[in-house]
């Protein structure tokens, strides 16, 4: 019973996906050699819950599919998730600080004041 409520309360944290995956696993392990084995749908559910929100997007993708993820097909899907993430946000910041500073027509240049 304290495996199960071990694994209900599992959370990501600060952990990287690899740790908290780890972490997961272990769990899932253990269960196993106690005589008292999750199904991959179980082992998913409760990896799903103790994901940080940033994943919410694909978990709710992922909970629709018909059959459940294998430790590895999981580790794959979070990891280029949040390899995708991260690229779009660096490729974000990084356009509107490239931006150049131009006056549009609707805002009057400093030269317009002093005419």
């Amino acid at each position: 019973m304290q495996l199960h409520g071990s694994f209900q309360d599992l959370r990501q944290g600060d952990d990287s996906v690899s740790a908290y995956l780890q972490r997961a696993n272990v769990l899932f392990d253990e269960l196993a050699a106690t005589g008292w084995p999750l199904s991959l749908e179980d082992f998913n559910l409760y990896v799903f819950r103790g994901l940080r929100s940033d994943f919410k997007d694909l978990v709710t993708s992922l909970s629709t599919r018909a059959d459940p993820l294998s430790y590895s097909d999981l580790h794959n899907y979070l990891l280029t998730y949040k390899y995708l993430n991260k690229s779009a946000i660096q490729s974000t910041l990084g356009s509107s600080i490239t931006a150049p500073l131009v006056p549009t027509s609707s805002h009057p240049t400093a030269s317009a004041f002093l005419a």
